[in-house]
């Protein structure tokens, strides 16, 4: 049980930030108390309304991020970076997964996932490393022109639901191994499977799943349009932040996080290179990639992996991602009708949209023998009990993660980074990565 090693030809870090809230945010625009709800009493730790308290508790400020970027120095075992490595950084976050299984609807349920999700974590925290190093030096360009050229290009991953930040690593690290700065965010709507943030007085607190204790589809799609806006707002929050990493302005008592991961607020001084910022997500987070990139003008390109498009409103579609260059990432099962109609009604609204009289650009493609679930790291940790529950297709998993991959990177190499870009972008191409991709067309 382990991820593969990255793709390029770098090694990777990362390193956490959070952005301490102040006292004076703690209460919402509205004059609403921000943390109204936190004091009621939770039972086996959850309350139905958990996560509809916390995440407008925590939708005043910038959320958690992590964030993966290229090294020299090689990733190597240490005893003193299993924890900050883990793919499962804490036992809230197993329980969030099995959740996810078990509807928390009853005290009995939530008992039992409590017992089952202390197992797993207990067997499986150790054994699930990140393939990445903890707070390395970052990357420093060889060469003349290499010195001339000390930012690097931003890549922000938003996470689909049900997920958090750490469930897309894989993917994190293979374009980071290519020199791009990657932020993993993890959003604190409730759409999370768990999520967590820290308060004003520094107190770490949790966001378990808004709806959780019901099936995905009874969930009314006004609610998810809510969180949706909430996502947005927490990526453009995100961007600022970079932008004032970059300035230097932060002081390092700005930085909730503490322990081996904490990131140094004078560390991506004037190294990020912000003209150049990249929106990619899955799921919910490609619906977030589409929305945020129609409202921000920081944003120059679009990675959506599987979009659920059904979030989505009516000024989103009118907004065509900003019409900045945008790929559609597909996996070959997840395309039911009200999914085909958004894609449709997306690319349509781009067909007939020009930007300086050219058209826009807008690459579809569909991996073959793939599921929904190919896009993130759980077939690739765990692939027999994927297989047994259908959340993998006919691809091996780690093919298709290489696949999937080396797509967001050519694409990034084409239309996110400068025409005179070389190495190390420039992603080595499989010649039989086509023979398992539709090009502009997705399957009825």
């Amino acid at each position: 049980m382990s991820l593969p090693n990255p793709l390029g030809p770098y090694h990777v870090s990362f390193a956490d930030f959070e952005l301490r809230r102040s006292e004076e945010n703690k209460g919402s625009r509205s004059g609403r108390a921000a943390e109204p709800e936190q004091q009621q009493i939770k039972r086996n730790g959850v309350h139905p309304n958990a996560a509809n308290a916390d995440s407008k508790a925590a939708a005043v400020a910038a959320p958690p991020m992590r964030i993966f970027y290229p090294t020299e120095t090689k990733t190597r075992w240490s005893p003193w970076d299993v924890k900050e490595r883990c793919w499962i950084p804490h036992y809230n976050y197993m329980w969030g997964y099995v959740a996810r299984a078990f509807a928390p609807s009853s005290v009995f349920s939530r008992l039992g996932i409590s017992v089952i999700a202390s197992i797993f974590y207990s067997v499986t925290w150790f054994r699930l490393p990140i393939q990445a190093s903890v707070k390395k030096p970052l990357l420093t360009p060889k060469g003349e022109e290499g010195r001339k050229k000390q930012r690097l290009p931003v890549v922000i991953f938003s996470h689909g639901i049900w997920a958090c930040h750490t469930t897309y690593s894989a993917t994190c690290v293979d374009l980071a191994s290519h020199g791009y700065i990657v932020v993993a965010v993890e959003h604190l709507d409730g759409s999370s499977s768990m999520a967590h943030y820290h308060d004003h007085e520094g107190k770490c607190k949790w966001v378990h799943h808004a709806f959780g204790d019901k099936p995905v589809g009874d969930t009314p799609m006004a609610e998810r349009a809510k969180q949706l806006r909430q996502r947005v707002g927490e990526i453009q929050k995100v961007i600022d932040v970079l932008e004032s990493l970059d300035q230097g302005s932060l002081m390092q008592n700005f930085n909730s996080v503490t322990g081996r991961a904490s990131l140094d607020t004078k560390f991506f001084q004037q190294r990020l290179d912000l003209n150049h910022i990249a929106m990619h997500g899955h799921s919910f987070g490609g619906a977030t990639a589409i929305a945020t990139s129609g409202v921000d003008k920081r944003i120059k390109c679009c990675l959506a992996e599987d979009v659920w498009w059904e979030p989505l409103e009516e000024v989103d579609y009118s907004r065509l991602a900003g019409k900045v260059p945008v790929l559609l990432l597909n996996t070959e099962s997840f395309n039911w009708a009200a999914l085909r109609n958004g894609r449709k009604k997306f690319m349509k609204g781009r067909a007939h949209a020009h930007n300086e009289a050219s058209p826009l650009i807008t690459a579809l493609m569909t991996i073959k023998g793939t599921t929904h679930m190919d896009q993130c790291d759980f077939p690739l940790l765990f692939p027999n009990i994927a297989k047994i529950a259908g959340m993998t297709g006919a691809l091996q998993a780690t093919h298709s993660k290489d696949i999937n991959s080396r797509a967001c990177l050519d694409f990034l190499y084409k239309n996110l980074l400068p025409p005179e870009t070389g190495a190390p972008y420039l992603v080595d191409s499989v010649k039989e990565d086509g023979e398992h991709l539709l090009i502009g067309e997705v399957t009825d």
